[in-house]
């Protein structure tokens, strides 16, 4: 199967890929999202976590209830730091209704440039300095 996402973290330590197309492309400006990535919000792109793998490394980890109520784990590079990916902790939802997800930090895509987001989430909790892209769907 052809690898249609592939990424790393800044020292490239952690290599991963999804082998299946994102089903959504968003900004998170939840407050978690913002502590994880130092900024004011984070772009990801969501697909399925059963086609998600590791080619290389073993992320470090955490657990934290984030904004949406849900037990997420939150990964990143234990050497670089670099915030890499998102996925339900247990038998709960990470905003969608699913239950095979990840969410991946576009910011860490060998190409960040193949996708554009296409809505925002948790906009009110936003700085008061963060900047909206135009044309995208904004959801309190």
């Amino acid at each position: 199967m052809k690898t249609l996402i592939s990424g790393r973290c800044r020292c490239g330590e952690i290599v991963y890929e999804l082998l299946a197309e994102p089903t959504h492309k968003y900004l998170c400006y939840c407050r978690d999202c913002q502590y994880f990535t130092g900024t004011d919000k984070i772009f990801v792109v969501r697909g399925p976590r059963s086609t998600f793998s590791l080619c290389r490394g073993n992320p470090q980890s955490y657990d934290v209830v984030a904004d949406s109520g849900a037990t997420i784990t939150r990964a990143f590079c234990g050497t670089c730091g670099s915030s890499l990916f998102i996925y339900p902790k247990i038998d709960h939802v990470y905003y969608f209704d699913e239950h095979d997800v990840i969410c991946v930090a576009a910011a860490t895509l060998d190409d960040p440039n193949m996708f554009c987001p296409e809505f925002a989430v948790f906009v009110s909790r936003a700085p008061a300095w963060a900047m909206f892209p135009k044309g995208i769907e904004l959801h309190q």
